[in-house]
């Protein structure tokens, strides 16, 4: 994939939780759609960075139009694109299962990263009710991330069906 289409992307997901996302909320949760294009992009391509730098950028878009600190967005997005980058060495990408641990070990250390800096930041929300709505917002940020990777995989394994391509 091409960066200029990987920036497309980005850009609708930004504009999309930024504004329409409310319309689908289940029970009040929403997924974080610029989380779950880091996860799957970082998954899907190790030579490429997109995870890591539309990330950052659009982390710190996120955090100067809707946040009163800067950063702290693109610094959990960052770390865990470079976690999901350590973790994909010794996973299948093909194999969707391995797509669910990472995106769950994904979505903790995205969560409790930016709960830590904003902690720091000194904001006075503690942790029970980020607990609270974790379990909710995993299971359909998961959801998306699986449609995703259901979408980009077929671009990336070209032949996936087939077992004696080479």
């Amino acid at each position: 994939m091409k960066y200029w289409k990987a920036a497309i992307l980005f850009t609708i997901a930004f504009l999309i939780q930024a504004s329409l996302l409310n319309l689908v909320s289940i029970g009040g949760v929403t997924p974080n759609l610029l989380l779950c294009l880091v996860v799957v992009f970082s998954f899907l391509y190790e030579d490429e960075l997109y995870g890591i730098i539309f990330g950052a950028v659009f982390g710190v878009a996120y955090d100067i139009c809707f946040s009163s600190v800067t950063g702290y967005t693109a610094i959990a997005l960052v770390l865990t694109s470079l976690m999901i980058l350590i973790v994909r060495e010794y996973a299948n990408i093909e194999n969707i299962i391995n797509l669910w641990l990472v995106s769950v070990i994904s979505l903790f250390l995205y969560y409790f990263v930016e709960w830590g800096l904003l902690h720091l930041a000194g904001n006075p929300l503690g942790i029970v009710p980020m607990l609270k709505i974790l379990p909710w917002t995993g299971l359909y940020s998961i959801a998306v991330i699986t449609c995703i990777y259901l979408v980009l995989i077929r671009k990336v394994i070209r032949y996936r069906k087939d077992r004696y391509f080479r």
